[in-house]
Order: C-alpha cells, then sequence, then structure tokens
C-alpha cells in the first residue's frame, strides 16, 4: 500500500490483467509487448534502474534555487503595473525569505550527496560478494526428459507461467502449443531471439524480473538451471519470492542439477568461478516442504525434477 491509500500491487494486477486481455483477443501480439516494455524502461522517470538516484540528485540540484523576482504578466489591463507594485513594495521580504530557504535546501542537498556517495561505496563492495543474476548451469549433453513431466505438471495452472532461463524458447513454444499463457526469461543475450518470434521471450535474470512481478500473478513457474549458482541469500530471496508471487494454487517446476555430477572435469565454468556448491534435490524438497508446499521429486540420472504445489501433493 503507497502513499494516501495507493495500492501499486493493485494497479500492477490490473496492468497485467489488461495485457492479458489484449494478448488474448491478438490486439497486441508478444512481438509489440516486447517493444512497448523497453520503451517503458527506457523512459520512465526513476524507474529503479542504474543512475537513478544520481539522476535525482541532479534535478534537486537543478531546481534548488528559489527566485524572488516573481513573474508579472498578466492578461488584464492594469494587472502587470499591479503585480510590479506588490513586488517591489514587498521585494526585500521576499528575498530574504527566499535566501534562507535556498541556503536550508543547499545544507540537505549537500547531505543527499554525501549519502549518494556513501551509497556508492557501499554497491561497489556488494557488488565483489554478490550479483543480481547468477550464472546459468546447463550441460551441453543434457536429455530435455523433464520437458514432458514439466508440461504435465504446468497443466493445472491457470494463469501465466514463467519459464526461467528458457534459452531458444522450445519449452515456452511447447507450453504455447498446449494452451498455456506463457513467456520466458534468460539473461544470457547469446541465446535469447531477438526477432522473428512470437514468443514472449525477455532478456533478464529471474532476480530481476520476478522482483519486478506483481504479488499472486503466476500460476505457474519454471525454473531450469537458475538455482545452480545462486548464492545462499539469494536462494532465500527466490523462496520468498515465489511465496509471493505465486497464486493460492500456484505451481513451481525446478529442473536441477545433482552436485555429484558436477564434480571434477564435468564442472561446469561458470559453477567453478561462482565459487558455490548446488543444493542437493533432497535438500530442495525440504525446503520446499517447510514452506507449505506439497512436493514430488522424479529422478532423471544427473538430473531431477521436482513439481512443487500449494494443493494437494503433486503427481
Amino acid at each position: 500500500m503507497g502513499v494516501d491509500g495507493f495500492d501499486l500491487d493493485q494497479v500492477r494486477r490490473e496492468i497485467a490483467a489488461e495485457v492479458l486481455a489484449r494478448r488474448t483477443s491478438g490486439s497486441v501480439d508478444a512481438v509489440e509487448e516486447r517493444r512497448l516494455q523497453r520503451l517503458f524502461e527506457q523512459y520512465s522517470p526513476h524507474a529503479g534502474g542504474v543512475g537513478a538516484l544520481s539522476d535525482a540528485l541532479r534535478s534537486v540540484d537543478a531546481t534548488i534555487f528559489i527566485d524572488p523576482d516573481v513573474p508579472v504578466a498578466s492578461s488584464q489591463p492594469a494587472g502587470a503595473a499591479i503585480k510590479k507594485t506588490v513586488r517591489k513594495a514587498n521585494y526585500w521580504y521576499m528575498r530574504w525569505v527566499t535566501t534562507q530557504v535556498t541556503k536550508a535546501l543547499s545544507n540537505i542537498a549537500g547531505v543527499l550527496h554525501q549519502v549518494g556517495s556513501e551509497l556508492d561505496r557501499i554497491n561497489r563492495r556488494l557488488d565483489l560478494v554478490s550479483n543480481d543474476t547468477p550464472a546459468v548451469i546447463q550441460l551441453a549433453d543434457a536429455d530435455a526428459w523433464w520437458h514432458n513431466r514439466a508440461s504435465e505438471a504446468v497443466a493445472r495452472a491457470k494463469g501465466r507461467v514463467l519459464v526461467a532461463a528458457c534459452g531458444d524458447g522450445s519449452f515456452v513454444a511447447t507450453l504455447t502449443a498446449l494452451g498455456h499463457d506463457a513467456y520466458g526469461t534468460d539473461p544470457r543475450a547469446e541465446v535469447v531471439p531477438t526477432h522473428g518470434d512470437s514468443l514472449d521471450l525477455r532478456r533478464e535474470g529471474v532476480i530481476e524480473h520476478l522482483d519486478a512481478v506483481a504479488d499472486a500473478m503466476l500460476a505457474g513457474v519454471v525454473l531450469t538451471g537458475v538455482t545452480e549458482a545462486m548464492l545462499p541469500a539469494q536462494r532465500t530471496w527466490l523462496l520468498r519470492a515465489l511465496d509471493r508471487v505465486l497464486a493460492a494454487d500456484g505451481i513451481v517446476v525446478l529442473h536441477l542439477l545433482k552436485p555429484e555430477f558436477l564434480s571434477g572435469e564435468a564442472r561446469p565454468v561458470a559453477l567453478e568461478l561462482a565459487g558455490v556448491e548446488p543444493l542437493r534435490p533432497s535438500t530442495w524438497v525440504s525446503v520446499l516442504h517447510d514452506r507449505g508446499f506439497g512436493v514430488n521429486l522424479v529422478d532423471g540420472g544427473p538430473d531431477a525434477l521436482i513439481i512443487a504445489s500449494r494443493g494437494p501433493r503433486a503427481n
């Protein structure tokens, strides 16, 4: 809930509902939707992106001076003369007031700049130990055996379905062909198609994306290759985000690589560089169960599939 009863989450839900209605009617296709989203991110003021704080401080600096010379233009015949007389009579007082206020605002702006500089230093230090976009870990010769089981699980989802680390969008295409309102995200620019595709595929990481999703807006989330390289704090954040964005009967499909198959020369370079150890599938089962999910584990050899739902135990 925002200022004066303004509910930002409600606005997001209404926007998402309107987008769904237009997408269903065919008036806005996925390509046009991605174009509009890029325009919004490019031109929306202080949208929370990089540089938003510095932009705000520049705006403060540009408006900090209060001009005592009030305008005297008037549409009335004698209006300008009267205003000039009033301004001249009160100028000494207005100049004194505006000078004091400008000095006070200058001091406040100076403090804000110091806070901004300190935040920049903190952010630089945090960048040394964390990354909002963990590497996607996938085996080059991995079999997509889990697609069929995941499709069956998502079939119960009544609403929008996110596929994280979607790659070229093949699984998104499968879900779309089955009638699901599916879309995908992937931070890897080299694998996500940029044009000529009607699928809704976006170049962004799962953490970045879920942070912008309104509460209870997703009926299903499919995660593949996104948890292996996550830091512990990022895994905790992901679990909380899933609690927030999933509908009451939401479904989570988690495709995992087993740690024992990621050792030695078989360990992907990106995972080695991340400096973390993936969780075992059994650990994920325990964690999701503790958060109120009904969980089913499907073993696939070097990888595993976890199907978790908020309702009865998943099939």
